[in-house]
């Protein structure tokens, strides 16, 4: 074997990303809050780069003098509690919805409310206020410590007592006092035991109510409302009545407590009808709410870069801050841009939906707004990324836009988002004596629309819109 250095040439092509082009395909997919934090941090760390607040100065000034040295270089017990939650609503009569309606953008409406609980250091501050003793105290610490997200103490104090070695008594002292000065079906091993604390503190004592969660618990998830009745010899109406009173108790004790802020979405776009009496329609216009304008120092930058000249490094350390923010400020404008042409071109291809709502929502897939948009498919998945859009139907992520579909036994297509509004709907003018199996919604669908569905893609359909199960929907 012989070793040795020799020389060739060859020819090959590769796709190399500038730093513009990096720094370009960051700043576009940035949510606005996101964009906010980023132009914080170039405001401190560029020097050529200010907040405007007013008319922005000419930047030729600079322009010329870089032209010129440009040579130079889940939880247990959950399905229990999803079932509990359509049972009592069943019984109520209806279900909890919540519509938004208005013009334009209000800023305000989207402020989340101030919190009125500080969390769990308030029932421990209550109990401090009670003058509990310093021993329980420490047992009720333990036990909000070990609370899971919903306020429930899986296993009861039992198993915390085998735990933690701390007597079952103290630890159950402890509890009844956390219950006393904050919910009493905290700490609860389960929801029936949640619903039953509950009940044992109602003014007047109800007890169908507490027989239907301690021996008709079954029946009740069920939704087999006749058996209960005749279990426990009493009228339809008298049960309806129970479930009414359960309806308005928590199956969750520990959300009064939640210390998580509701989160605050700030549009992106704002699409309304258009103002112009040349153009029918809808208009996008781009929010910029929160989001401060960028300018160049202009004057302040020349008189560094001159008095800059007879340091060749100092200058050249400037011209590269001059050279950044530049790059800043054209991916900044690229951001904008590319965000009004895609959304432009998604109110142009929905507008029935914008019109009429969900249901007209058209199949529409990236790669065809990215073609008529004249960009690649990668830059319109970045510029929706995160994105909303304040629309006649409600606030609305960029990417709900978009859906796959099929096509109709009539020749026309349904988005996979219209079928399921239609399956909502369906639903919702059924006789809930007599409610739609998923058989039936796919005989519907068939026939009064021209889709075609398999049941399970019905069922997949339903849950996705936490619609339970026919036996579930029917009111006696």
């Amino acid at each position: 074997m012989r070793l040795e250095f020799n020389q060739s040439l060859r020819m090959e092509q590769k796709l190399l990303q500038s730093p513009q082009m990096i720094q370009a395909m960051q700043v576009l997919q940035l949510t606005s809050p996101e964009l906010l934090e980023k132009i914080q941090e170039e405001l401190l760390d560029n020097p050529f780069l200010e907040e405007e607040t007013e008319a922005p100065k000419s930047e030729e000034k600079i322009a010329d003098h870089e032209e010129a040295q440009s040579s130079a270089d889940d939880e247990p017990d959950l399905e229990s509690v999803v079932e509990m939650d359509h049972i009592l609503e069943s019984g109520m009569g209806g279900s909890r919805s919540t519509t938004s309606d208005g013009d334009g953008f209000d800023t305000l409406s989207l402020i989340s409310a101030a919190p009125t609980h500080a969390g769990l250091d308030t029932i421990l501050t209550e109990l401090r206020v009670a003058d509990c003793d310093e021993a329980l105290l420490h047992d009720a610490e333990v036990i909000l410590s070990l609370l899971d997200l919903r306020g429930y103490l899986e296993g009861g104090t039992p198993e915390i007592s085998a735990t933690t070695g701390i007597l079952e008594s103290q630890l159950q002292s402890a509890l009844d006092a956390i219950r006393q000065v904050a919910h009493p079906a905290l700490g609860a091993a389960c929801i029936r035991e949640a619903y039953l604390l509950q009940i044992d503190r109602l003014p007047e004592p109800h007890p169908l109510a507490a027989a239907l969660v301690q021996d008709q618990y079954d029946n009740l998830l069920a939704n087999r409302l006749p058996q209960i009745a005749s279990a426990l010899g009493c009228e339809l109406d008298d049960v309806r009545e129970a479930i009414e009173l359960l309806a308005q108790l928590d199956s969750r004790p520990l959300s009064e407590y939640d210390e998580e802020p509701t989160s605050v979405i700030l549009p992106d776009i704002l699409v309304q009808e258009s103002t112009s009496s040349r153009h029918s329609g809808y208009e996008v216009i781009l929010l910029r709410e929160g989001v401060p304008d960028v300018k160049f120092l202009s004057e302040s930058a020349v008189k560094a870069l001159e008095q800059a000249k007879g340091d060749e490094k100092l200058h050249k350390f400037l011209m590269g801050k001059v050279e950044r923010a530049r790059w800043f400020l054209d991916a900044i404008q690229q951001r904008r841009n590319t965000l009004r042409k895609v959304s432009e071109e998604l109110v142009r291809r929905q507008r029935e939906f914008l019109d009429y709502g969900l249901e007209h929502l058209k199949p529409l897939k990236m790669q065809e707004v990215a073609s008529a948009v004249g960009v690649h498919l990668s830059t319109v998945s970045r510029a929706i990324r995160g994105k909303y859009a304040q629309t006649p139907q409600g606030i609305l992520p960029l990417k709900g836009f978009f859906s796959g579909g099929q096509s109709t036994t009539r020749g026309g297509n349904r988005s996979r988002v219209a079928i399921q509004e239609r399956i909502r709907e369906i639903v919702n003018a059924e006789d809930r004596s007599h409610p739609y199996s998923d058989e039936e919604i796919v005989r519907i669908l068939k026939e009064r629309d021209g889709v075609k569905v398999a049941r399970r893609t019905v069922t997949k359909y339903r849950k996705m819109l936490n619609i339970p199960a026919s036996t579930l929907r029917r009111s006696y």
